[in-house]
C-alpha cells in the first residue's frame, strides 16, 4: 500500500471515529433508557393519608420525557438556547423533564397530568442538544466551532466533563490466592443488579472446607447454602461440582461430612440462626432471595439458577487451587469503563427517591376532606434540578465520591482531546498497586502506552487510543441471548 493510500485510510478512520463518541452515546443511552428504568423501579407511591371514601389510593408514575435546552427570560418568554450563549451568560445548558403522574383510586384512574419535575444538564453535541444535525456553516453562524467534539456539560457557564472511570467487571469470577490467615484460595464476585450491589466471597480453607460470605451472612458453609437452595441430593452435588475429577470429589465429600445437614428446611434454619433471628427460616429465605447473586433474580423461582451458578463457581475455584493458578485481574476482559450513564444513573436514582418522599409528604399535607391536591402541587421542589447541577459543578457524588467531574482543559485542541479520552482507575493513588500500574498486553490498541501522569497517579490514569471505541450499552438482551445460543451456549 503506497503512503498516499495509507494516509487516506487513516484520515477516513479518524473522521469516522468521533473523539467524544463514548461520552455522547453513554449520555444518550441514559436519557433514552436509564431515566425510564429508574422511574419504573419507583413507579408507585402509596400515601398513608387517603381521600375520604377511598379504600385504596396510589400515585402512579408513567413516562418521563426530556425536552430541548431552553431559557425563560425575565419577560416570561421561553426560547431555545445555544451552548455559546450559556457560556457567555454564565448559564446552565439544561432541558426540562416532564413526568406523567396519575392518581388511582380503588383501581380506577381518577386524575392524570404531565408534571414538570426539574431540569437536567445536556451534553453538547448529543442528539438532545440544539446543535444536533447542524451543518458546519450553520454552526459558524451560531458562533460555534464546527470542529468542537462536544461530550461535555455547561454548568453556570463552565465546561465540565464526567471522567470515564475504570473498575473491575461486575458479576464475574475473580479467583486468587487468599491473604487471610487460615485460607488458601478465594473467588470474589462483585454482584451488581441495577441499584443493588453485593460483594460475594467464596473461600477455601487450609482444611479444604468451603465458606461463602455475602450481605450480613459471614462464612456460611457452602454446602449448607446449596442445600438451602434445594440441592439436597449429595450425589448430584458431587457430580455437578467435580465433573468426574477425583480430587474435587474428595473436597466436596469432606464438606458434606463436616456440615451434615439433611433437608432444605434444616439448612435454612442453620443460616437463619447464624443471624440470631427468631424466625430463622423466613429470615434466611429473605436474605437468599434479595442479596444472593441478585443479577440472577430476586425471587424464590431463581434459587435453582443461583445454586447452579454457585456450583460452577466452586468447581472453577477448586480447579484453579489445584493448578496453583489465579485470574488475571488486570486483563482488560475483567475490567469495565463507566461513563455518563453509570454515574448519572447513580446520582439521579438517589435524588429521585428524595423527590418522591417530598411528593408523598406534600400530598398528605395538602389533602382536604374529599379533595386531593393536583399532581403539579406535590412536585414543586427544585431539589432535582439543584442537586444535579451542584454535583456536576463540584464533582461531589453520592457515596462520598469526589472528582467525578472536572473542568474541561481548553489550553489547546490536543489538551481537550486528551482530557475527553482520559480514563481514571478507582484504585487509590497513595498505594503501590504495582501490577495495576503496569502496561498490560490487553492495553494494546486500546490505550496510549505513553500518556500517563508522573507521580502518584502514574499508570492509574490512562488515555484511550485515538481509534479505540467503547462498546455501547444496549437493552436488547433478547438478541444477545439468541446470538449466544447460536454460538452453542446452553441454558442451565
Amino acid at each position: 500500500m503506497d503512503k498516499l493510500a495509507s494516509d487516506r485510510l487513516l484520515e477516513a478512520a479518524i473522521k469516522s471515529n468521533d473523539i467524544a463518541a463514548h461520552h455522547i452515546s453513554s449520555f444518550e443511552y441514559f436519557i433514552e433508557q436509564g431515566l425510564q428504568k429508574i422511574v419504573d423501579s419507583e413507579s408507585l407511591i402509596e400515601p398513608v393519608i387517603k381521600p375520604a371514601g377511598v379504600t385504596e389510593f396510589k400515585i402512579k408514575l408513567g413516562k418521563i420525557t426530556v425536552g430541548r435546552p431552553d431559557i425563560l427570560e425575565s419577560d416570561s418568554i421561553l426560547r431555545p438556547i445555544t451552548p455559546m450563549e450559556a457560556r457567555i451568560r454564565d448559564l446552565t445548558y439544561d432541558a426540562p423533564m416532564v413526568l406523567s403522574v396519575s392518581y388511582i383510586a380503588d383501581k380506577k384512574v381518577k386524575k392524570e397530568e404531565d408534571v414538570p419535575i426539574g431540569r437536567i444538564p445536556i451534553v453538547v453535541k448529543s442528539k438532545f442538544c440544539n446543535l444536533s444535525g447542524l451543518s458546519p456553516e450553520e454552526l459558524v453562524k451560531l458562533k460555534e466551532d464546527p470542529n468542537d467534539p462536544g461530550g461535555y456539560f455547561i454548568i453556570n457557564g463552565t465546561e465540565r466533563i464526567i471522567i470515564t472511570t475504570e473498575d473491575l467487571a461486575p458479576n464475574n469470577l475473580l479467583i486468587s490466592k487468599e491473604n487471610q490467615e487460615g485460607f488458601l484460595y478465594s473467588v470474589k464476585i462483585f454482584a451488581d443488579a441495577d441499584n443493588i450491589k453485593v460483594p460475594h466471597s467464596i473461600q477455601l480453607s487450609n482444611s479444604n472446607l468451603l465458606y461463602i460470605t455475602f450481605g450480613k451472612l459471614k462464612k456460611i458453609p457452602l454446602v449448607v447454602l446449596l442445600k438451602a437452595l434445594g440441592f439436597t441430593g449429595e450425589t448430584e452435588l458431587v457430580n455437578k461440582i467435580s465433573k468426574g475429577d477425583e480430587d474435587l470429589e474428595n473436597t466436596i465429600d469432606i464438606n458434606l461430612v463436616a456440615f451434615d445437614v439433611n433437608s432444605t428446611k434444616d439448612a435454612l434454619d442453620y443460616i437463619g440462626k447464624s443471624l440470631h433471628s427468631i424466625h430463622s427460616v423466613e429470615t434466611a429465605e429473605t436474605n437468599i432471595d434479595s442479596l444472593l447473586l441478585p443479577f440472577l433474580g430476586r425471587d424464590p423461582e431463581s434459587r435453582k439458577l443461583k445454586g447452579e451458578y454457585l456450583m460452577y463457581a466452586v468447581s472453577r475455584l477448586l480447579s484453579y487451587s489445584l493448578d496453583k493458578k489465579e485470574v488475571d485481574k488486570d486483563h482488560y476482559s475483567n475490567k469495565r469503563l463507566h461513563a455518563e450513564n453509570y454515574n448519572l444513573d447513580m446520582l439521579f436514582r438517589f435524588v429521585f427517591k428524595q423527590v418522591l418522599n417530598d411528593a408523598k409528604y406534600n400530598f398528605e399535607r395538602g389533602i382536604k376532606k374529599d379533595k386531593e391536591p393536583p399532581p403539579r402541587y406535590i412536585f414543586t421542589s427544585d431539589q432535582l434540578t439543584s442537586r444535579l447541577k451542584s454535583s456536576l459543578a463540584t464533582g461531589q457524588w453520592v457515596g462520598g465520591r469526589v472528582g467525578i467531574t472536572q473542568h474541561l482543559d481548553r489550553r489547546s485542541f490536543p489538551s481537550t482531546v486528551s482530557h475527553l479520552r482520559k480514563v481514571e482507575s478507582l484504585l487509590t493513588s497513595n498505594r503501590e498497586n504495582y501490577k495495576a500500574r503496569d502496561l498490560h498486553g490487553t492495553h494494546f490498541g486500546r490505550f496510549c502506552a505513553v500518556e500517563t501522569p508522573e507521580g502518584p497517579k502514574i499508570g492509574l490514569t490512562k488515555n484511550l487510543a485515538l481509534l479505540a471505541k467503547i462498546s455501547e450499552e444496549t437493552s436488547d438482551f433478547a438478541e444477545i441471548i439468541s446470538k449466544l445460543k447460536g454460538y452453542g451456549v446452553k441454558t442451565v
